[in-house]
């Protein structure tokens, strides 16, 4: 067993084909194929299931991916921290974020990032909050812009507190709701709504609005960790679910989402931050941006305080 042949099952149990495995990894399909059978020969047990619908892991292959996944994050993570001795300034930096953190905070911070260290390969991901902070601990990403979820293992992450973001219950501009001068939260009770799956952060901070107020909890009719597949389905039906107030879904011209005329918005606030494994020796990748996001943060947080509207 070696770290070739776990990187090729890791890979190839990640996207069910060992063809896009091979093209993730620079490698022939026939290679991959081969190092998996070798790995299950070391083993002495069949790690895959190859068929019609594509491939699959076995119960074994199951529990050798997991171990196979940490054993590549400390891999990368003790290359990384070499080039960090040596005071390198380039390499890969893999940064996470949820959809609708804050419009311009992001990618603000990439673009100062870069302009410093431009020979940083940047990749971006889009996610809800816990899939980030799985993907942190398996090593897919280096860096999560998120809200802290509750179940947040501190022993193995940092976490820092980046700004907050104001949220707003929102609807199609046509939508029935928008008619109304004034709402409260019992006139939202009949509706359905799109929203992530708990416990998302956001999720639960709607539930404890409804519960406040002894209200029934909000009811999915469809449950998603996409935000373009939330907007696209709030626009032109009945159904709500909230955005942040810079969301440029609800405040750039001819918007078909608006935010509901509710007694008291917005509904609550986001608390944003930025999580990363724990690092036993300055890593100037992850450190340099870091420092961009919390000056853009900053930025962010003083438009809000006077009134600026972001971009």
């Amino acid at each position: 067993m070696d770290i070739r042949q776990l990187r090729y099952l890791v890979y190839t149990a990640r996207y069910s084909s060992f063809r896009i495995a091979a093209d993730k990894l620079n490698a022939t399909q026939p290679a991959v194929s081969k190092g998996i059978r070798v790995l299950e020969q070391s083993v002495g047990v069949r790690l895959l299931d190859r068929g019609p619908w594509g491939v699959k892991p076995t119960e074994y292959g199951e529990r050798l991916i997991q171990y196979g996944e940490v054993l590549l994050a400390l891999t990368e993570e003790a290359r990384t921290e070499i080039d960090a001795m040596l005071g390198a300034k380039r390499g890969r930096l893999r940064v996470g974020s949820i959809a609708t953190t804050v419009r311009g905070v992001v990618p603000t911070a990439a673009r100062r990032f870069l302009e410093k260290s431009p020979e940083v390969d940047l990749n971006f991901y889009e996610e809800l909050s816990p899939a980030l902070q799985a993907q942190l601990l398996k090593g897919s990403i280096d860096v999560a812009v998120m809200s802290r979820p509750h179940d947040f293992p501190d022993e193995e992450l940092e976490y820092r507190a980046l700004l907050n973001s104001p949220m707003q219950i929102v609807a199609d501009v046509a939508h029935p709701l928008m008619r109304r001068e004034r709402l409260s939260l019992s006139d939202l009770t009949s509706f359905q709504w799109i929203l992530p799956a708990r416990p998302d952060p956001d999720r639960l901070a709607l539930d404890s609005l409804f519960s406040k107020a002894q209200l029934p909890l909000p009811k999915a009719v469809c449950e998603t960790t996409s935000s373009r597949f939330q907007v696209s389905m709030l626009a032109g039906s009945p159904w709500l679910s909230y955005l942040t107030t810079s969301s440029a879904y609800t405040s750039v011209e001819n918007a078909q989402l608006a935010p509901l005329p509710l007694l008291r918005s917005p509904a609550w606030t986001r608390s944003v931050g930025v999580a990363y494994r724990k690092q036993r020796v300055s890593r100037p990748i992850i450190d340099g941006f870091l420092r961009e996001l919390e000056i853009a943060s900053a930025e962010y947080t003083a438009s809000l305080g006077s009134g600026a509207q972001t971009r």
